[in-house]
């Protein structure tokens, strides 16, 4: 695949307002969000591009669940072939891994259901559910009650989405992602994409997508085109139209337990509609559509403006404000004459060129290495970690975890942050995923009372560990956080005592 960029133009040339942007930023600032990237694309060009260090233009970020606009677009491409049909039921495609006897309501259940998430379950399954089940997905999809008719009420689910994936692979023997590539992501020069597969060879279809900011950003691009890119037509026009309207009118998202969507409490005042769903994107205000991912993945499509907006973020479950900000300082500047532009996009510049996460503060330096440097076995804990090392050098500590996969290792630098790639076991604080082998960026510092603090940033992720450690008589306590996670975001703590040599 080669990469081609889009192109760029300043916010003025393409009516945007530089002081509505830098407005935005600084509420995000101010807001204390973590974002890791944000690209604003209007009237043919990118006009803002930002990304807080150590993210950056050229590395891919998981998208949690906007991954499942890009499932809907298989669905379209094979709908649009005429290989498809969205009255299609769903257990034809796989009879041999039904329950017997199949209830009414299963046998009822159509491809539109998927799309629209009406399928008549009483719960939506979580991405998280089901990352670790190694039986198949599509065999615990099917005997999952169906306890209301499909077609009626909305209830949230990666189950459905992965549905879709696996329906792509019956029709036509490929993978999601290989039609897509073929059909699609090939025209739009992409730069890295990745998409993790679920038992069977199928693509996880409701989340697993990883990709870099700009290539989100096309994939909006292409849907704010009606389909077309660069002369070419990959999707039809009808099929965008029909995706991105709102098909689900009563859209109200239940209690999430982090493993599951609960139906909506009707007694729950607190528990606000949403604007709509189409097919597997949302709607938003002002005409718009998105699709949107746990912790603050979004790629917004505003028709009516001629935009797109993505981010890349490690936000907390349910944040708010950075809509609230998009709405109330960045929409104004979309269309709006910029009054004395040069100084604010000066202004914009400058906040560009300093966007970073905070770095770990402390002492670079510290005399408990002494009593740290070593070999620790832990007591046993639900974790499963059996051995934690630590090897000081001038500049770099050289962490070690041994645990029931196996050794893991990781360097963080007193200097500057490192990167590594690192194999290290964390599902239980990143969502449940869990990859073979990850880029991590990690910095260490000694507080004033003689622990070691370690940041690490898992860069292709939302997610960023927090970690401290400390040895008081011999004895390790090792504690492990994250900014963010649908389940708990702290561990329990660790203990150990030193391995004698």
């Amino acid at each position: 695949m080669t990469y081609i960029p889009l192109p760029r133009a300043l916010p003025t040339d393409c009516g945007v307002d530089p002081a509505g942007v830098v407005d935005f930023l600084q509420a995000v600032a101010d807001a204390g969000l973590e974002l890791h990237s944000f690209l604003l694309y209007r009237q043919g060009a990118v006009v803002v591009e930002a990304y807080w260090q150590p993210y950056s233009a050229h590395r891919m970020h998981v998208q949690h669940s906007a991954t499942k606009s890009w499932t809907a677009t298989a669905i379209g491409l094979l709908i649009d072939d005429g290989r498809l049909s969205l009255d299609a039921k769903v257990v034809g495609f796989f009879p041999e891994l039904c329950p017997q006897p199949i209830s009414a309501n299963l046998a009822a259940m159509t491809v539109q259901d998927l799309l629209t998430m009406r399928t008549g379950h009483t719960r939506g399954i979580s991405g998280g559910d089901w990352r670790n089940l190694q039986t198949s997905w599509v065999e615990a999809f099917l005997n999952e009650p169906v306890d209301e008719p499909p077609g009626q009420s909305f209830i949230y689910s990666s189950a459905s989405s992965f549905m879709l994936s696996a329906i792509v692979t019956q029709v036509t023997g490929q993978t999601m992602h290989e039609l897509l590539q073929q059909r699609v992501l090939d025209h739009l020069g992409l730069d890295h994409l990745e998409w993790d597969l679920a038992p069977g060879g199928y693509n996880s279809g409701g989340n697993g997508l990883s990709c870099t900011s700009e290539g989100s950003l096309k994939f909006g691009v292409l849907h704010l085109n009606h389909g077309q890119w660069q002369g070419r037509q990959l999707l039809s026009p009808q099929w965008v139209a029909e995706a991105t309207r709102n098909q689900v009118q009563d859209v109200w998202m239940g209690e999430f337990d982090g493993k599951q969507y609960l139906p909506r409490d009707k007694n729950k005042a607190n528990e606000a509609q949403r604007e709509g769903y189409g097919y597997q994107w949302w709607m938003t205000e002002h005409g718009g559509y998105y699709a949107s991912g746990v912790f603050g993945q979004h790629c917004m499509v505003l028709p009516d403006q001629d935009t797109v907006i993505v981010f890349t973020s490690g936000l907390r479950l349910g944040e708010k404000r950075l809509h609230a900000a998009l709405w109330q300082h960045l929409f104004p500047a979309l269309g709006r004459t910029a009054v004395d532009g040069q100084n604010h996009q000066a202004q914009l510049d400058a906040l560009l060129d300093g966007l970073r996460l905070p770095t770990l503060q402390g002492l670079k330096t510290s005399p408990a290495s002494t009593a740290m440097q070593g070999r620790f076995a832990v007591e046993p804990n639900e974790d499963g970690v059996q051995e934690i090392a630590f090897d000081f050098h001038a500049d770099h500590c050289d962490f070690t975890l041994v645990d029931h996969r196996g050794t893991h290792h990781l360097r963080a630098g007193f200097q500057q942050p490192l990167e590594t790639v690192t194999s290290l076991t964390g599902n239980y604080l990143h969502h449940q995923y869990q990859p073979d082998h990850t880029p991590v960026i990690a910095q260490a510092r000694w507080s004033a009372e003689g622990a070691l603090l370690m940041d690490w940033r898992f860069v292709e992720t939302a997610f960023g560990d927090h970690v401290t450690c400390r040895v008081q008589d011999g004895r390790l306590r090792f504690d492990r956080g994250v900014n963010t996670n649908a389940g708990a975001l702290q561990r329990p703590t660790l203990t150990g005592t030193r391995i004698q040599l």
